[in-house]
């Protein structure tokens, strides 16, 4: 899913969009060039690295229990250990990326577990995966807390799904902190269990909040599906609704073409081209 671990797209809209957020600020309406940049970079990241984990977790969780378990194209780096501990309903598994890390795909580096645990029965129509990480760090940025992931055999469309809660703490190298819950669902469209990774295709939808130690906070609304392709570093298609304390705005990914460029308008109507 366009190298697996995208920026989720919003490192294009904070980094572009974003608007100060000091104490001196006093207009309802700001300009669509005003930035702040450091906000902008802790959004950012947390945005990576919640898809880190998405693409983490999902790949864990289908190279064990896919019928067609294949090693080409792989998201789970070599040096990751996976350790399976059976009792009589459940199976444990461990994602162990080392304290010293592993790199993924796009060049992150991950340290840390990721547990997870789920029933025997993988067949069953509906199967909760609930997963917590422990020591775990993205580029030495640490993801504390637990998530469940609601894994939908076939939808209405016929097609996997998983849906996930959101509900973690990120601590940056400074000490600075800030929390984000919400859900997202993927529905997984093509290149399902054939055991390749690389040829996946997700629409994704959800929504969720972000909280900053500031009092700051970011809603985000997916309101035209998300289009992530492994075979493209981009979302290529999709429109997201953003909302911070004083500004709001949508971003438009396009119309399927595989590029870096996106199209943000505010809600006075003014747009803008940005680079993703």
């Amino acid at each position: 899913m366009k190298n697996n671990i995208l920026k989720f797209g919003f490192i294009a809209f904070f980094t572009v969009v974003l608007v100060g957020c000091n104490s001196e600020e006093t207009t309802d309406q700001l300009s669509i060039d005003e930035i702040d940049s450091e906000e902008a970079t802790l959004t950012a990241t947390i945005d990576d690295g919640s898809e880190v984990l998405s693409d983490l977790t999902l790949q864990g969780f289908e190279d064990e229990e896919s019928l067609a378990k294949s090693n080409t194209n792989r998201f789970l780096p070599d040096c990751a250990t996976v350790t399976i501990e059976l009792t009589d309903t459940t199976k444990n598994v461990t994602i162990d990326f080392g304290a010293e890390g592993c790199e993924v795909r796009s060049g992150h580096i991950v340290k840390g577990k990721i547990l997870m645990s789920y029933e025997l029965d993988i067949d069953a129509m509906s199967l909760l995966i609930n997963y917590s990480l422990e020591d775990f760090f993205i580029d030495d940025v640490q993801f504390s807390g637990s998530r469940t992931i609601t894994r939908l055999k076939a939808n209405e469309n016929g097609n996997p799904q998983y849906t996930m809660s959101l509900d973690f703490t990120v601590t940056f190298l400074d000490g600075t902190q800030a929390s984000r819950t919400g859900s997202k669902t993927r529905e997984w469209i093509e290149g399902a269990f054939n055991g390749n990774w690389g040829d996946n295709v997700f629409l994704i939808n959800g929504n969720w909040q972000t909280n900053f130690a500031n009092g700051n906070i970011h809603s985000t609304t997916i309101s035209t599906p998300l289009r992530r392709e492994a075979s493209c570093r981009f979302l290529v298609s999709g429109v997201i609704e953003l909302v911070r304390t004083t500004y709001s705005g949508s971003l438009n990914y396009g119309d399927g073409s595989c590029d870096n460029t996106a199209t943000f308008t505010n809600s006075e109507g003014e747009e803008r081209e940005i680079m993703l």
